[in-house]
């Protein structure tokens, strides 16, 4: 604590970090680690990043009693409170994950890291009064670290989502199981209804920023291909690449839990994009691709008569589009 050598410092943090898994809590929560890991190590650049390290390994730990929710809450308030003095949670981190330095991007991750294990260890205990508001901020500040272009920052922010996107999708479908309760709302029926109401909207401004970024990043569906075998019959042949049809099974069934949750707003932000692509403002190949990637596979995920007037207007968009593109690679697209 009071060694004026960086690479002391850093090196103590480094080995901090390894021992933080295992050592008793109290060594954690009855001294001022924490409040010296927050108020004098993370505002330095040079010791950022190996104190996020730490603090990641610390609001991960799960599985605690009750009487640490409040040391938790307490923990990441202060967090969200000095990241918001170093970027708000309304910044575009596109452009600096791009353009910063090694440092910048490792930061990044980390940062997703860090918020991603919080929220999957402590969703719930965050979900207070006193909570609420920090809770929100720090889910926005992971919609904008799910924005960067890196895939496994991606895969990192995604198993966040999903776990919130299939938690909300449970409680609503708990709520509607029950006696009196085929509303989410239930305006005449209990409390409980009316709690898993306001949690649902609570979240909803989130949810629309999550949303987005599905659609707009949707991996590639696994492919069937017909081809003809060595023995001349004609089968199927599907492709190979595990580790992007895994992200898409999980995307697909995050998107596809989003949609039950708020099926106007998915079917809102899919045909503002598409209308980004008739209109030629938003338009690529690759864009168009991941736009009918997310629209497929929500499949069966709106009603029926939602989904038929729904793909009506897609069809009829993308109809129109053909028409007006030319060459044979765009039409191909």
């Amino acid at each position: 604590e009071h060694s004026q050598r960086p690479s002391l410092l850093k090196v103590t943090l480094q080995t901090l970090q390894r021992f933080l898994t295992w050592i008793p809590l109290g060594f954690i929560f009855s001294t001022n680690l924490v409040d010296t890991l927050l108020n004098k190590f993370f505002p330095e650049q040079q010791f950022r990043n190996d104190t996020l390290d730490c603090l990641t390994e610390i609001g991960s730990l799960s599985d605690l009693e009750p009487e640490y929710d409040p040391l938790f809450r307490k923990l990441f308030s202060g967090f969200l409170a000095r990241l918001g003095s170093i970027f708000s949670p309304e910044t575009n981190l596109v452009q600096p994950f791009e353009n910063g330095s090694e440092e910048d991007c490792i930061f990044i991750q980390r940062l997703a890291l860090f918020l991603s294990g919080f929220l999957k260890a402590h969703l719930k205990a965050l979900e207070t009064p006193d909570t609420q508001q920090s809770l929100i901020t720090g889910l926005f500040y992971l919609v904008r670290v799910s924005e960067v272009d890196d895939v496994e920052i991606f895969r990192i922010c995604l198993e966040a989502w999903h776990m919130l996107a299939h938690d909300l999708y449970q409680t609503e479908n708990e709520i509607k199981a029950r006696p009196g309760g085929n509303s989410v709302l239930n305006l005449g029926g209990n409390g409980s209804s009316n709690g898993a109401a306001s949690r649902k909207y609570m979240y909803g401004p989130v949810l629309t920023g999550v949303r987005q970024v599905m659609i707009a990043k949707m991996a590639k569906p696994e492919e069937v291909l017909i081809v003809e075998d060595e023995n001349g019959d004609i089968v199927r042949e599907t492709t190979k690449d595990t580790d992007v049809i895994a992200q898409y099974k999980t995307m697909r069934e995050t998107l596809v839990y989003l949609t039950h949750l708020n099926c106007d707003d998915t079917e809102s932000i899919m045909l503002s994009k598409l209308t980004g692509q008739v209109d030629g403002t938003e338009w690529s190949w690759n864009n168009l691709n991941t736009l009918c990637w997310a629209i497929g596979s929500i499949s069966g995920a709106m009603t029926e008569d939602e989904e038929k007037r729904f793909l009506v207007t897609v069809i009829k968009d993308l109809l129109g589009m053909c028409e007006q593109k030319r060459g044979k690679d765009n039409k191909a697209v």
